[in-house]
């Protein structure tokens, strides 16, 4: 007996054993990462391994280990290989980790090691917990290929970036982006685009503080069509559904002259008249709307830009500006300032 002093037990050893094989087998074998865990967070997982490349590019890529080791684990069997009996303790903890997870048990005498994906799925229940087949011809030593395809191909993440800020600072740098429609958008009725690329301004604050401002939408295939676009029932119902689609419109929208983008929402959302005549392509005429209809358009529109100045955190002063800027489109003339 040893008095006085911590002991290692025969349990410990072999645990220690056991992570001491899987870490051989993934760097002589595999030429891989092996990452313990500490001890006092080991809570059913007691290490990762962390996939290396054969030029020796560390992908990120990990796979999550329980190691049990002793020739107890290996001595009931079924026709299709060892079976291992886990705790209900550990049962949640392992179906909710974010990477595959296999059970490894070691053999401490032979040092080879056996394993199998935990997936709740092909459990069964016992009296004390649960339980899963570890199939004997899987050999940890010879599954480098069989673990690869546990995880999806890495993936160049930087390669595929490269194009998309590419792209974001040319809008950045751009005085004005140009957004263009289709007739086949407008007879699908699909928002999906635009949808798709206010997410993108959106993906950053930067950049969509950059981008205020900078929108302009254009409509093509009418060219031949005598009509102007307010006139015509497609267009009209698809600038209704693309303002529902869009409420950051007013923090979006292009208010810099030349623009016709709000005046077209405007105009499609309104009754609207010819003062006399219809305009020709050589005679402007007036066109009359309802303003009661077009302070209904900003009302709606409000929320979603006061909710990009809150989530921008800008002062009451520059939501006034993008406001008053709004207004000036149409032809309303709001004040310079508070005092004016």
């Amino acid at each position: 007996m040893i008095i006085g002093f911590p002991t290692l037990s025969s349990s410990a050893k072999q645990g220690e054993l056991g992570v001491a094989l899987v870490a051989r087998i993934a760097s002589d074998s595999f030429g891989w990462l092996f990452k313990r865990n500490h001890q006092e967070h080991d809570f059913g997982i007691d290490g990762q391994l962390e996939v290396v490349t054969d030029s020796g590019a560390v992908t990120g890529q990990l796979l999550a280990m329980q190691i049990k080791c002793g020739r107890s684990f290996l001595q009931e069997k079924n026709k299709w290989g060892y079976v291992y009996r886990g705790e209900l303790k550990h049962f949640n903890y392992l179906s909710n980790y974010p990477i595959p997870v296999l059970i490894i048990v070691c053999d401490p005498e032979s040092g080879e090691c056996f394993w199998v994906r935990f997936q709740p799925e092909q459990t069964q229940t016992t009296e004390a917990g649960w339980k899963i087949t570890v199939p004997f011809e899987n050999r940890l030593s010879q599954s480098k290929a069989a673990l690869l395809a546990l995880l999806p191909p890495p993936a160049d993440t930087l390669a595929e970036l490269r194009a998309y800020w590419a792209l974001n600072k040319m809008i950045v740098e751009s005085g004005h982006v140009l957004f263009v429609f289709d007739d086949k958008d407008v007879l699908s009725m699909d928002t999906s685009r635009p949808r798709a690329f206010f997410d993108r301004l959106r993906s950053t604050k930067e950049l969509a503080y950059e981008c205020q401002g900078k929108i302009e939408f254009s409509i093509s295939g009418y060219d031949n069509d005598p009509r102007e676009l307010f006139e015509i029932p497609e267009v009209r119902r698809y600038m209704a559904a693309l303002e529902a689609a869009l409420p950051e419109l007013l923090f979006f929208v292009r208010t810099e002259q030349p623009t016709a983008t709000l005046r077209l929402f405007a105009l499609c959302l309104t009754t609207v008249s010819w003062e006399g005549e219809r305009s020709t392509r050589t005679v402007t005429r007036r066109v009359i709307f309802e303003t009661e209809m077009v302070g209904t358009f900003f009302m709606r529109q409000f929320p979603g830009l006061n909710a990009m100045a809150e989530w921008l955190g800008m002062s009451i002063e520059e939501n006034k500006r993008i406001t008053y800027a709004c207004f000036r489109c149409l032809g309303f003339n709001p004040p310079d300032s508070d005092d004016a």
